[in-house]
């Protein structure tokens, strides 16, 4: 046998073991009652309470003639609680190989299952264990489980109480609450310990009659004629009394007192006084505790003796009435009627005769009205909800949710009683004398749980017989029909077949039941899609139907439709299921050879182009779904005809057999492959997924009938949503992009560009979106700050304007300013920049922000005829704005269409004090000379060269050149799209102190940007 492990707090148990039996190893009669409960209940040979110390085992109390008695640790089952400190359970010690060899299996008594509960200190020491064991193989059930661990929790109650019985006598016998009286004074001394039990300060001289007022009427009269006797017969006298502190505290004492006798006559009394209230009320716990076991233990042998469960709940409502000290009470299961509507069936009312209305009412009403239906009723929260309801003063808010002529209440009490979270039953209690409480409610949880169990198990049964009753009358049918029929049991397993499910399945009855259909039926052809749907929903106890693919018995398919229903769906837990299988293999065959006429291409079998059509439409609602892109790609095989002429068409069918399985093999899952007809090929594949290799499965030589050929393709590409067309179009759109590219020769690809198709219809309409957008108010400035990166100072801030799009979201300018180039609307929206931009400078003028803005201008907005016009009006409409805090920026190209009229536009705004700068310089097409003529302010160099310019040489170089030259032309020059701060350093390194980018701030809403401007100033004063 393999002895135990030795736990890490060995120590401090061992101290622990000591201090509770103090090496006693006697028998204690006192805890026998404990182990035949055991053995009885649990239906075993052997009972044992055993304690493990060093080297030994020994046993406090033990039931069954076992000669045993100390017996060594490595050879001991308890050991191994102790070692563990959890329950242990052997179904069967000669199988297990640590304990297959023990004296206790091959030797009397033969043991051959043990369960051990450990006996646990309240801090988790373990003493021992209490175990049940028997000769032959067993398994203990859930009930058997919890009354185990509840005699193990009762015999270390009484441990516990031995143990504080012990401290208190040793308290007792060192003296502590001291007092004497003299006799012909009748004057007392206390020490302090009993002025602390009076809760009384030590200066209080209060004499004997006074002090006596402290306990109750009863107990001064008891107590004082205690003391006269001591005076009279000079006798001691022990006992223990209720004292009302001065605070209003209880507490109970116990009082001793002794004669001091002097010349035959009692001059003074000495005595002891100890507080036992901790002791009382662990007396009153256990008496509780073992009230409410002894209930619990009732119950459940009461349900297992009593073939009348309408006597088993009238006991239990006894026991519980008792045990709560109420009144009046009841038991209810929650059952629902057809509506779905819930009511409480009562299986136990007080009888009582002096309340016979109450008892009448609830014996009427129990299945038809006490549904408690209000909204207002606390009731109907207890029972739909599952909420306890509390009410000592049910005249103010319970009234009103009990029905009419209930009889009066002094106080009720509503537990639902749960089951998995769910309210099953109630239990109803009235009329306590001192009220409910939580602490009842916690009190009675061990039984409550017990009670659900116990009609969870009735509801179970109930269930049981009626689905018996429906599977009798199925089975009457099912063998009068010619499709097969299946029931299974709640788990999946078969339960029942009938003849002509044998006849399609090849499979007897006694050869399947008990297995799940699923591992069965199913083989590698079953779809697993469809196979899912039908777990999901079995498992959910739902209906479901279907078509599936069988194997039968001798390996071959056949198709059946399948209806599938729950038995008996209650409490939304089926109780089993049947199936109607009805044989469609014939009508499968045809619908396939129609499908494969209408759909597949007769020499490849692949997708025709009916069917890619209707596969492209499933594909892009699944991109539009995801937001995914799809590919649509057309393949022509180069110089095919060239085959056919040469070498036959029984060669030029080969190629495209193969080819078609080549690329189908290349797509795998994840897209379709179709033939258009004659040598060209589609495929579909949505680009999110990893890239198949089609370019291995086109490039490999073809061998067919020993020629061995090289064949290429040409291809036509374009991408969904990108190309935003329907199916049909895409396609054509795929063959468009393909003739471009063999125009270009043999073995090439194009893509389809939709900017270059874009019509004029499709341009208006999203014009007329911008122009209603325009009217909506529904563009929005954001504005990014522009810094000098040496004095840190922020210099200005560009207007970025975004569109907030009533369905697509904030949309960036290249989603839409493309689409109004060189149109009317272009005009008009950028004169709604210019003027949010005044209105935003007025508005932070107003905080005390004086910064410039600077606004793009397109160049057909600056060579407008009416621009100048325009911007004048604006500036004279916000006159508090100073002109030199608003900023113009164009584009290079903005000035090469017209040179003169952009020349004289630019001077004007100067003569305006409109600063203006060249933006994104560095990309256009202009000479220095051309340069020179440009009245600007500011220099901007292009984000791309500033993004690369850490990575790329020649990013750098062009930037220093800007820069240079910009300061030759003593014009300041500004940095866009300066990510980090080492693009930032390096700016700095060249002479470039001017930047903005999202390494400094992204473009931000106005309401923003005031505290941004106070952190960056905070943080580079």
């Amino acid at each position: 046998m393999l002895p135990a492990s030795i736990p890490s707090n060995e120590p401090q148990r061992l101290r622990a073991l000591k201090r509770y039996l103090l090496n006693d190893r006697s028998d204690d009669l006192e805890l026998d009652h404990i182990t035949r409960l055991a053995a009885v209940f649990c239906q075993a040979d052997y009972a044992l309470i055993s304690m493990v110390d060093e080297q030994h085992q020994w046993f406090k109390s033990r039931y069954g003639s076992i000669e045993k008695g100390e017996t060594p640790r490595e050879t001991s089952f308890c050991a191994h609680v102790v070692a563990s400190g959890k329950l242990l359970e052997i179904p069967d010690a000669r199988d297990d190989p640590r304990f297959a060899t023990s004296s206790w299996v091959i030797e009397a008594p033969f043991l051959v299952f043990y369960f051990g509960v450990p006996l646990l200190t309240p801090d988790g020491l373990c003493l021992g264990s209490l175990c049940v064991f028997s000769c032959h193989p067993k398994k203990l059930s859930d009930d058997q489980r919890d009354l185990l661990a509840q005699l193990a929790s009762e015999i270390m109650l009484i441990l516990e109480y031995r143990l504080a019985e012990r401290a208190q006598r040793a308290t007792r016998q060192a003296g502590i609450g001291v007092w004497e009286m003299d006799v012909a004074t009748r004057s007392m001394y206390w020490n302090e310990v009993i002025y602390a039990l009076y809760e009384l300060s030590p200066d209080n001289d209060a004499g004997l009659f006074e002090r006596l007022a402290a306990y109750a009427p009863e107990d001064r009269r008891s107590l004082t004629q205690a003391l006269n006797q001591v005076i009279n017969q000079q006798q001691s006298f022990s006992d223990t009394y209720q004292l009302n502190t001065a605070q209003g505290n209880l507490r109970w004492v116990r009082i001793t007192a002794y004669p001091i006798v002097v010349d035959s006559a009692v001059t003074r009394l000495i005595g002891t006084m100890c507080d036992i209230t901790s002791r009382k009320e662990v007396e009153a716990r256990l008496l509780r505790q073992q009230s409410l076991e002894h209930a619990i233990l009732r119950a459940q042998a009461c349900f297992l003796e009593e073939s009348d469960n309408q006597l088993a709940f009238e006991q239990l409502l006894k026991d519980i009435l008792e045990l709560t000290e109420s009144e009046y009470g009841f038991i209810g299961e929650i059952q629902c009627r057809e509506d779905g509507s819930r009511f409480l069936k009562t299986h136990a009312i007080t009888d009582n005769v002096s309340e016979k209305t109450y008892h009448d009412f609830f014996a009427d009403h129990s299945s038809v009205d006490m549904a408690f239906n209000h909204p207002d009723s606390a009731l109907c929260l207890a029972m739909h909800q599952g909420e306890v309801v509390i009410s000592n003063a049910p005249e103010t808010n319970i009234e009103s949710s009990l029905p009419l002529e209930h009889p009066p209440l002094n106080a009720f009490l509503g537990i639902p009683i749960l089951v998995d979270n769910t309210p099953i039953a109630m239990l109803g209690l009235a009329n306590r004398s001192e009220g409910y409480t939580h602490a009842l409610i916690e009190f009675l949880a061990p039984l409550l749980g017990s009670i659900g169990q116990l009609i969870k198990n009735l509801s179970i049964q109930r269930r049981y017989r009626q689905d018996q009753q429906a599977i009798a009358r199925l089975s009457m049918v099912a063998k009068q029909t010619s499709n097969g029929v299946m029931i299974t049991d709640a788990q999946g397993g078969i339960e029942w077949i009938n003849e002509s499910f044998s006849r399609l399945s090849g499979y007897s009855l006694d050869e399947i039941k008990g297995q799940r259909p699923s591992h069965l039926l199913e083989g590698p052809k079953t779809d697993k899609q469809t196979s899912r749907r039908f777990s999901r929903a079995l498992a959910q106890g739902k209906s479901i139907e279907g078509e599936l693919l069988n194997y039968r018995k001798d390996g071959s398919t056949y198709w059946v439709h399948v209806n599938c229903n729950p038995l008996s769906p209650m409490d939304h837990m089926a109780c089993g299921f049947i199936s109607i299988h009805s044989d469609i293999s014939t009508a499968k065959a045809h619908a396939d050879a129609l499908y494969s006429a209408a759909y597949l291409d007769e020499l490849t079998g692949l997708p025709n182009q009916r069917l890619i059509n209707e596969k492209l439409q499933h594909f892009t609602r699944q991109a539009d779904y995801k937001g995914a892109t799809l590919l649509v790609q057309v393949l022509d095989l180069d110089d095919f005809k060239r085959i056919n002429d040469l070498l036959g068409h029984d060669i030029g069918d080969g190629v495209l057999k193969l080819m078609g399985k080549r690329l189908q093999e290349a797509i795998g899952e994840i897209g379709i492959v179709g033939r258009l007809g004659g040598d060209e090929f589609v495929v579909i594949w949505p680009t999110d997924l990893p890239t198949p290799p089609l370019v291995d499965a086109i490039g490999l030589p073809f061998t067919i009938e020993g020629q061995r050929l090289k064949v290429t393709t040409s291809s036509g590409i374009t991408h969904y949503p990108q190309d935003s067309a329907d199916p049909d179009t895409l396609i054509r759109h795929a063959y468009q992009a393909l003739y471009q590219a063999k125009a270009l020769g043999a073995a090439n690809t194009t893509h389809y560009d939709p900017a270059k198709e874009l019509s004029t219809r499709e341009r208006n309409q999203e014009r007329r979106h911008m122009a209603k957008g325009l009217h909506n108010n529904e563009f929005r400035l954001y504005y990014q700050p522009q810094v000098n990166l040496k004095t840190h100072q922020v210099i200005g801030v560009e207007a970025l304007i975004r569109w907030q799009h009533p369905e697509r979201g904030l949309l960036p300018p290249i989603e839409f300013l493309p689409l109004i180039e060189g149109s009317e609307l272009e005009f008009h929206l950028g004169e709604w920049v210019i003027e949010a931009a005044l209105k935003q400078l007025v508005t932070w003028q107003a905080d005390g922000i004086s910064l410039p803005i600077s606004v793009n201008i397109s160049p057909q907005h600056l060579l407008h005829p009416g621009f100048m016009s325009q911007l004048k009006a604006l500036l004279a409409a916000y006159p508090a704005v100073l002109p030199h805090l608003l900023s113009l920026e164009i584009l290079e190209s903005a000035t090469l269409d017209d040179m003169q009229t952009a020349l004289e536009v630019l001077k004007e705004c100067r003569q305006l004090h409109i600063d203006v700068a060249l933006d994104d310089f560095g990309t256009g097409y202009s000479s220095l000379a051309y340069f020179r003529q440009l009245p600007v302010q500011l220099i901007k160099v292009d984000r791309d060269f500033v993004r690369d310019m850490l990575e790329s040489k020649d990013d750098r170089a062009i930037v220093e050149s800007i820069v240079f030259m910009a300061r030759k032309f003593s014009r300041p020059v500004l940095a866009e799209g300066v990510e980090t701060m080492a693009h930032a350093q390096a700016l700095v390194e060249l002479g470039c102190f001017l930047a903005q980018g999202y390494g400094i701030a992204r473009p931000m809403p106005a309401d923003q940007f005031p505290g941004w401007l106070a952190n960056w100033q905070a943080e580079h004063r």
